[in-house]
């Protein structure tokens, strides 16, 4: 397989090895661990053959773990509302809908038996 260099910033290594730390803990398919643990090799290794990592780089890596933990864990949170969500749209339209058609329904029976009281329906147009 080719491979391509690129310059990056140190940030930028530590957030992606943050991530792949993420996913290698969160992930179980085994040929996808063996590409998280590849692309971690990798980038663990240029590093560390680049970097000195003192104390405050090591509290900043352990500070950005934590916030991509987080932003993984509203990520999912967040995928997993939106199927309610749509769900939950959706029922209410066919709410709309039903009611819609129980209206006239209604409307039809009234008209038809020549009712005195007919009740009078004005939604917004969804």
């Amino acid at each position: 397989m080719k491979k391509v260099y690129i310059e990056t910033s140190v940030g930028d290594i530590i957030d992606k090895l943050t991530i792949l730390e993420i996913k290698k803990k969160k992930i179980s398919k085994k040929k996808h661990l063996f590409q998280i643990n590849k692309e971690y090799t990798s980038l663990k290794d240029i590093l560390k053959k680049n970097i000195k990592l003192d104390g405050r780089i090591k509290k900043l890596w352990k500070n950005l773990l934590k916030t991509n933990l987080r932003i993984w864990e509203m990520e999912n949170y967040k995928r997993e509302t939106q199927k309610h969500l749509e769900k939950i749209t959706q029922v209410a339209i066919d709410v709309y809908k039903n009611n819609d058609d129980r209206a006239k329904i209604k409307l039809r029976i009234n008209k038809l038996t020549g009712s005195n009281i007919r009740e009078v329906k004005k939604y917004s147009k969804y």
